[in-house]
């Protein structure tokens, strides 16, 4: 048994008397004779209990195989939040540039000619770059129109807050 594993507790002992025989535990820390164990849940219930008074809900060995693809997909996981991560600050940059440049007035306009709220401004925006994507398609010239595209429903989602 390990860290983090599901154990059922099936008994006390004299020295360990705690927790719910029959109950489910997650494997918070192992030492030499005992474990550890937290409730399932929320973790905000934690004893400790002699290793011979639990039974693993593991049933099988997980192939090495599986063990890798595992391993495999965690380094993805991990690159797919660092490209996510440089993608969204590019665009968080750029909102914070314009709004240095124009001030607040994507959530705060100043309805000097349009009488629209910030969101029935952002949508009409929206609307524009959809349609130049629609007609432009999606290319090099259009990149920046993309770029457009998220920071407007980024600042669309601000407006409805």
């Amino acid at each position: 048994m390990k860290i983090n594993d599901i154990v059922v507790l099936r008994r006390h002992d004299e020295h360990h008397n705690r927790g719910v025989i029959g109950e489910r535990y997650v494997i918070t820390e192992i030492k030499k004779t005992e474990f550890k164990l937290c409730a399932e849940e929320s973790h905000d219930f934690c004893f400790y209990t002699g290793k011979e008074n639990v039974e693993s809900l593991v049933q099988f060995t997980i192939p090495d195989w599986v063990q890798n693809r595992t391993d495999c997909d965690e380094l993805a996981t991990q690159e797919f939040g660092l490209r996510l991560e440089k993608t969204a600050a590019v665009i968080i940059n750029l909102l914070k540039s314009k709004n240095r440049a124009y001030g607040n007035t994507a959530l705060d306009p100043v309805k000097i000619f349009s009488r629209l709220d910030a969101t029935e401004a952002l949508c009409a925006r929206i609307d524009d770059k959809i349609m130049r994507i629609k007609n432009k398609g999606i290319n090099d010239k259009t990149e920046d129109t993309v770029d457009d595209l998220i920071g407007y429903l980024l600042l669309l989602k601000m407006s409805m807050q």
